[in-house]
C-alpha cells in the first residue's frame, strides 16, 4: 500500500532548534512528517534504541549542518546509522563549517540565507526518496506471496530470532533487535523463495538443545524441520538412515571440546556434499579458517548470520 505521507528524520544540535523547528514546520505544510528528537523522546527512554527505530522508519534523513552539529557526537551517529541503513541523507547547509568528508561528497542544499531556502527544492528530494524506497519495496519482493498465517509465522520467527540475539549477548531484548531480525528473516525467506523445503530437515547436533531453542524457532518458521542429536556417536547414526538438506553442529561437549571438529571429519569421510555449519562461542579468524580447511561452509556465534549461511546454502541445492 502507498503511503500517504512521507517521515523524514531531522538531524540537528541543540543550538540550531530554532532553525530545525522552522524546518519542521515547512515540511509539516507541506503534508511531510517529521521525527524530531525533542518530539519523540520521552523520560525514561533508551534514546539510541528510539533514534534508531526513528532513522529506520524514516524516507529519508535531513542533517542540519552548522560548526555545532558537525562536532557532535549525536549528529555523527544519527547520519552514520542512518548511511549505514542505506537511507538518504540531506545535507542543509545552515552556517559554514567544517563538514566531514563522507557527508561533504553528498550535494547540499544552502539554507545560509536565512531568508530564503530552496525549499521546493527540498521537497521534491524527499518525494523522490520516498518513491524510491517504495519501488525497492517492490522490487524485492521479500515475503513474496504469503497466506496470513505465513506472514504471522515469519513475524513470530522474528521475534524467536530477535531473542537469539540477545541472548547470545547477555542482554534483555529491545525493539532494534526485532526490527533487524525481522529484515534478516525476510531475506533468508527471499534466499528461498525457489527452493521446496517442505521436506528439508536439517540435523542439529548439540549436548544442550535448551541453548538454540530461539534459533530453531526462527529456522521453523521459514518451513525447516530438525532432529537433534546429542552427541557424535547419535548423530552418526541418524546419518546413516536419513539424508539431511545441512548439518549444524556445536563445538564443546561432554566427549571434547573439539567434538565439533571430530564430527566433521567423520562426517567428511563419506559425504563431501551435505552442508555443515558449525554454531559455538567463538567467532575468530584462527576458528573460521580451520572450520573451512575442514570442508565445513561455516561458522558463527551469530544467530542471524547462521540463518543467511544455511538458507544461501539449501537453496543451491
Amino acid at each position: 500500500m502507498k503511503k500517504e505521507r512521507s517521515l523524514v528524520f531531522i538531524s540537528y544540535s541543540t543550538e540550531d532548534s530554532v532553525f530545525a523547528e522552522l524546518v519542521k514546520m515547512k515540511l509539516n505544510a507541506a503534508n511531510i512528517d517529521v521525527w524530531m528528537d525533542q518530539d519523540k523522546l520521552n523520560a525514561g527512554e533508551e534514546w539510541r534504541n528510539e533514534i534508531d527505530l526513528g532513522i529506520i522508519n524514516a524516507d529519508a534523513l535531513i542533517l542540519i549542518i552548522t560548526p555545532e552539529s558537525c562536532n557532535s557526537a549525536y549528529v555523527t551517529y544519527e547520519w552514520a546509522f542512518a548511511i549505514g541503513r542505506r537511507k538518504k541523507v540531506i545535507p542543509l547547509l545552515y552556517k559554514t563549517a567544517n563538514i566531514h568528508p563522507r557527508i561533504n561528497v553528498l550535494q547540499y542544499l544552502d539554507f545560509t540565507n536565512q531568508g530564503k531556502g530552496p525549499w521546493e527544492q527540498l521537497f521534491n528530494l524527499i518525494e523522490k526518496s520516498s518513491h524510491e524506497i517504495e519501488s525497492e519495496v517492490k522490487s524485492s519482493n521479500l515475503v513474496g506471496a504469503m497466506t496470513v498465517e505465513d506472514f504471522k509465522q515469519l513475524i513470530t520467527g522474528a521475534v524467536s530470532l530477535a531473542n537469539a540475539t540477545a541472548k547470545t549477548e547477555g542482554r534483555s531484548i529491545n525493539q532494534k533487535d526485532i526490527s533487524e531480525a525481522s529484515a534478516n528473516l525476510a531475506n533468508a525467506n527471499k534466499n528461498l523463495e525457489h527452493s521446496d523445503i517442505r521436506r528439508t530437515t536439517i540435523l542439529w547436533v548439540d549436548d544442550r538443545p535448551e541453548n538454540n531453542r530461539y534459533e530453531r524457532e526462527a529456522f521453523s518458521a521459514l518451513g525447516f524441520k530438525f532432529d537433534l542429536a546429542l552427541s557424535t556417536n547419535e548423530a552418526l547414526q541418524k546419518l546413516k538412515s536419513k539424508k539431511y538438506s545441512a548439518i549444524i553442529s556445536d563445538m564443546g561437549r561432554v566427549e571434547g571440546l573439539r567434538e565439533g571438529y571430530v564430527l566433521l571429519e567423520k562426517v567428511r569421510e563419506t559425504d563431501k556434499a551435505t552442508p555443515y555449519f558449525i554454531y559455538a562461542g567463538s567467532n575468530s579468524l584462527e576458528h573460521k579458517i580451520e572450520t573451512e580447511k575442514g570442508g565445513a561452509q561455516g561458522t558463527t556465534n551469530k544467530p542471524h548470520e547462521l540463518i543467511e549461511m544455511v538458507t544461501k546454502y539449501v537453496s543451491l541445492k
